[in-house]
């Protein structure tokens, strides 16, 4: 084709049709005052009629890109008098600056009549359209715009002889300054209750290969219109929820017009602060009781969180359609306190350019519910400059500029030399806390648990040493691909014996999560492989109580394992291994306990409740060749995408665990039997305000016993002590001999817990400023041999003051039909915030 000036001058008019709007957009900018002339952060201002505007920064700035045109322009902040402007806008630029007037100072005084606050009646108007403004609106989408900042103060230099050099980067010499700046962008998707956020760009202050984890979506669920909103591992009760007139006591401040509309104001007042209920104000449209904004505070008590001091929800809705409102933006603030430290954090998001009803692509909304794209942190800063709806402070300013100026030094060899040189040195706080050398630069470390663990007791080896290392080596940055060597060496003073093992594991990816092990050794084992009895534990009962509860034998072994994520829920690890399996005897008597008419047990495994029996070996010698599957299966799995990493969120529905064993009778195998079980499981499950539920089912079979020994029963995880494993507590037995009910046949087992998570704790008078939770359980087995039992546990948790929270006790009683109940009392120690 011939090109002439006319075709030139055609596509000279398509591009500028195409980018006339930016070549010609000017930005109208200028800060926003409060009543006292104090510059206003996150006020918001927007165009009428549209989700097309931004917020002022943390000076009160606020810049906003407008093609040539006139516009009325709305100037708005919770608790102030809405003001608007009409600006023409050309090509250059325009600066105006805005006073926001308080609303109390124009409102005369609420009149109440028949004793009952107007805002009671307004908030059940609130109540019952709730649900329809929840689903008002089934698909739609948005820009989101999101920032998140972290300061912290006063961080030490160490904490426990460990240093914290790594994290005081940029920090002045007090400690104190912004740890995490981050900004991003992103294209929200909804189709109720479906949504998927696509994360275009992502800006992190010292970090041009990080990814923000601000999230548009996460901000969004914040949403008052839900009867509970999650805080952590607490649902916190909405204002307008069905049950809220049972939680809150409200007050109508004072109504304002918003245009056309009258909003009233009205303070939200919890009938129980400690309760996992909000405080502060909530505004409501008069006639459409939709929510116009809030501003809602929580602390850290009512969401049971420890080092949580307060948080508070400052949001703005703007009808974006007709009598369609949607979140414009929100705040979120918050500052903990921990150890002397505080942090304060702040995030927020402005929603722009709602699309109601768009139309999308029929497989677009899947499993993956947020991806990062490729690109995302490669944009340069003129790309921000063009993007960014909040104007950044001139902290801000500085924090990007320093930092990312100091990347390429706290990236260098020589800088990672010196940072490991200072935290390589040996303290008196490793004692507690083990010893890691490493080598940050070249992605090495190599690490030794504390020396406490180092020595133990049992009848078995006697008093035994025991030492350990890891060597860790990360083959790229994130170390998304990475390996680890582990040793561990023992020897047993009264047994005479030298043992150990060794494992090397590598992990391929952090997409499927690929691993390789390969594991072999000479060491002992308990009879059951779930290891139920602490060493630790079992060193203070032998040598304080002459109770020997830990049984031991040995093998000598090989064993190979790969795993990995096959498809979206669907999770395979395979494992096959050969041992020399030996039987071990009591070689130590020794204790402190010295009343008369106790004495140990032998080895045996059912040597539990009987006089001392002979210490013969259990079992003769053999080889044990074992084949093992186990696949799991997560409904309705969601997972968010990074460009090396996925991450998967838990599911609403129960995850079923499938596993099948085999003892081969091949290459001298003298084991020959088929296991099946089944496992239904639910871990945390949200009960509204209730608390959370943690529910365990599981069936299990031996489809074969052809030849098989006691190691290879099913041994259930019992407990003889009154020290608890905090790791097993939900799915164990607290008041059961730990091989009474072992079975070679088949067994049903299930398991119950329910957190209340404050719920009852915080309704008890005096006490419940402690903090402490309401723990409850039921916990059922029955096996072939030995038909049923069951334990009833109820519990407090959390105990402890401010964030030390380090243990939970437990009242359990035992019951067997045809037999008297046990009861018993169990402790665990178990560090929680």
């Amino acid at each position: 084709m011939k090109i002439n000036t006319q075709h030139i001058l055609c596509l000279f008019l398509l591009l500028f049709q195409c980018y006339s709007s930016t070549l010609l957009a000017a930005a109208l900018k200028g800060t926003i005052y409060d009543h006292k002339g104090e510059p206003m952060p996150f006020a918001s201002v927007y165009i009428e009629g549209t989700s097309i505007g931004t917020t002022t920064n943390m000076d009160g700035h606020y810049s906003l890109e407008l093609a040539p045109g006139e516009y009325i322009i709305r100037y708005q902040f919770v608790g102030y008098q809405q003001h608007s402007e009409t600006v023409k806008m050309g090509v250059t630029s325009i600066t105006l600056d805005v006073t926001l007037q308080l609303l109390d100072v124009e409102m005369g005084e609420v009149v109440i009549i028949s004793g009952e606050d107007p805002a009671y009646e307004i908030i059940r108007q609130a109540i019952k359209k709730r649900k329809y403004f929840l689903n008002q609106v089934e698909n739609y989408n948005c820009d989101s715009y999101t920032k998140g900042t972290q300061r912290v103060k006063d961080l030490p230099e160490k904490i426990m002889g460990r240093s914290l050099g790594q994290f005081r980067k940029g920090l002045d010499s007090t400690g104190s300054g912004i740890v995490y700046l981050s900004e991003s962008v992103s294209k929200l998707y909804f189709d109720l209750p479906a949504y998927k956020e696509v994360m275009l760009s992502s800006k992190v202050s010292g970090d041009d290969n990080g990814f923000s984890f601000n999230s548009g979506a996460a901000l969004m669920a914040f949403n008052f219109y839900e009867n509970q909103v999650e805080l952590g591992d607490t649902k916190l009760l909405s204002p307008i929820a069905q049950t809220a007139l049972a939680y809150y006591k409200y007050r109508l401040v004072t109504t304002f017009k918003d245009g056309p509309r009258l909003v009233n104001k009205i303070e939200v007042i919890p009938k129980n602060p400690l309760g996992p209920i909000f405080h502060g104000h909530i505004y409501i449209v008069e006639g459409d009781w939709n929510i116009h904004s809030t501003e809602l505070k929580t602390t850290g008590k009512a969401a049971n969180i420890s080092m949580l001091d307060t948080v508070e929800f400052r949001q703005m809705h703007l009808p974006v359609q007709d009598s369609i409102w949607r979140i414009f933006s929100q705040e979120i603030e918050f500052n903990l306190k921990a150890f002397g430290i505080t942090i304060f954090g702040r995030f927020i998001g402005v929603f722009r350019n709602y699309q109601i009803n768009p139309t999308v692509e029929s497989k677009f909304f899947n499993a993956e519910v947020f991806k990062v794209n490729e690109d995302a942190n490669k944009k340069d800063s003129i790309y921000w400059d063009s993007i960014r709806p909040i104007p950044l402070t001139p902290e801000e300013l500085r924090e990007y500029s320093e930092k990312d100026s100091l990347q390429k030094i706290w990236r260098s060899k020589e800088y990672l030399d010196s940072m490991d040189r200072i935290s390589n040195r040996p303290s008196f706080g490793m004692l507690l806390t083990g010893y890691s050398f490493r080598k940050r630069y070249h992605r090495w470390s190599i690490t030794v648990p504390t020396p406490l663990t180092s020595i133990a007791y049992n009848t078995v080896q006697g008093f035994l040493g025991h030492l350990e290392a890891t060597f860790s080596k990360g083959f790229d940055e994130d170390w998304t691909r990475f390996m680890d060597i582990h040793g561990e060496l023992e020897y047993g003073f009264s047994d005479k014996q030298f043992r150990g093992y060794g494992r090397f594991r590598f992990k391929f990816n952090d997409i499927s999560d690929a691993r390789l092990l390969a594991e072999a050794g000479r060491r002992t084992q308990q009879f059951n492989g779930a290891d139920p009895i602490s060493p630790f534990v079992n060193s203070l009962y032998s040598l304080f109580l002459r109770r020997n509860n830990i049984k031991l034998y040995e093998q000598v072994y090989g064993k190979l394992q790969y795993s990995q994520r096959l498809l979206n829920g669907l999770f395979f690890e395979t494992s096959l291994s050969y041992a020399q399996r030996n039987p071990l005897v009591n070689h130590s008597n020794i204790s402190l306990y010295k009343k008369a008419g106790r004495s140990y047990f032998s080895n045996a495994p059912t040597d539990y409740d009987n006089p001392p029996m002979a210490d013969a070996p259990y079992f003769d010698p053999h080889q044990h060749l074992m084949f093992n599957l186990f696949l799991r299966i997560r409904f309705a799995q969601k997972f968010v995408s990074y460009p090396k990493r996925r991450f998967h969120i838990e599911s609403k529905y129960p995850e079923i665990w499938l596993t099948y064993t085999k003892g081969i009778p091949l290459l001298g195998g003298d084991t020959d039997f088929d296991f099946f079980a089944v496992t239904v499981q639910k871990d945390e499950l949200s009960i509204g305000t209730v608390g959370l539920m943690t529910i365990r089912g599981k069936y299990g079979v031996f489809l074969n016993q052809r030849k098989m020994e006691f190691i290879d029963y099913v041994h259930f995880s019992g407990n003889q002590t009154v020290i608890a494993k905090p790791d097993m507590h939900w799915r164990s037995y607290q008041l059961l001999p730990y091989y009474q009910y072992s079975t070679g046949k088949w067994y049903v087992e299930g398991h119950f817990q329910h957190d209340f998570n404050g719920f009852i704790w915080s309704k008890l008078p005096l006490v419940k400023h402690l903090g402490f939770e309401v723990v409850a359980g039921y916990h059922f087995l029955y096996t072939a041999e030995q038909k049923d039992y069951m334990e009833f546990t109820i519990g407090l948790d959390r105990l402890g003051w401010k964030l030390l929270r380090f243990g939970r006790v437990d009242f359990v009683t035992a019951y067997k039909i045809g037999n008297k109940p046990k009861f018993g009392v169990v402790f665990a120690l178990d560090f929680t915030l």
